[in-house]
């Protein structure tokens, strides 16, 4: 839309709003340029980052992937209970088709006198199968382990009290083989062993 100022020139309200919109992609462009030289800079000297990056294996032990298991598909029984009649060990067992309890545990739950969770995973034909946590008193995750017929089986780890990784290391059928490293409360990197030269 058009119309005359006081002057007797033309302004045009549809220009203006165009010029606008070309003003602010200029400036969003500009912004990108300016983001992009700081990324380049950084790669070429990445010592200018004050923090420390951590490493990606660090990084990847921090992940807690949930256990497989939905507790209201299967009957609980508290097998062992402390004076105050809390749980300490809780076993679920299969519920047949029928929806009769079967004699099959298929998980396990263990808790501290405090009613903390103490560890806990699955169970096939009566041994420890897939991913195991076990929790430290004030609720962090003290170790993260995966078994596979009732033996550890691939990455395991512990975490100090803190949540900081303690030591890790990969098991193959419930020996531990490879490199282990072993890490201090701020998972600065302390000692290493490889259980590959320890066993040839």
């Amino acid at each position: 839309m058009s119309r005359i100022t006081k002057e007797g020139t033309r302004e045009d309200k549809g220009i203006r709003s165009c010029w606008t919109v070309v003003l602010l992609c200029v400036v969003l462009a500009l912004i990108g340029v300016a983001i992009a030289i700081g990324i380049v800079r950084y790669k070429r000297n990445p010592q200018t980052v004050v923090e420390k990056p951590r490493s990606a294996l660090l990084d990847s032990l921090h992940v807690f992937p949930p256990l497989e298991f939905a507790d209201s598909l299967y009957q609980s029984r508290v097998l062992m209970s402390y004076d105050d009649e809390s749980p300490r060990d809780v076993y679920y067992y299969e519920i047949d088709s029928v929806g009769n309890t079967t004699q099959n545990v298929v998980h396990e739950k263990h808790f501290y006198p405090s009613h903390q969770e103490y560890f806990e995973g699955n169970v096939h034909n009566g041994k420890r199968e897939g991913l195991w946590y076990a929790y430290h008193p004030n609720g962090n995750v003290q170790t993260m382990a995966y078994y596979v017929n009732g033996l550890e089986e691939g990455r395991y780890t512990v975490y100090h009290p803190n949540g900081a990784v303690y030591y890790t290391g990969e098991y193959h059928q419930g020996k531990c083989v490879g490199k282990w490293l072993f890490y201090d409360e701020n998972e600065q990197l302390v000692s290493e062993k490889n259980y590959d030269e320890l066993n040839d």
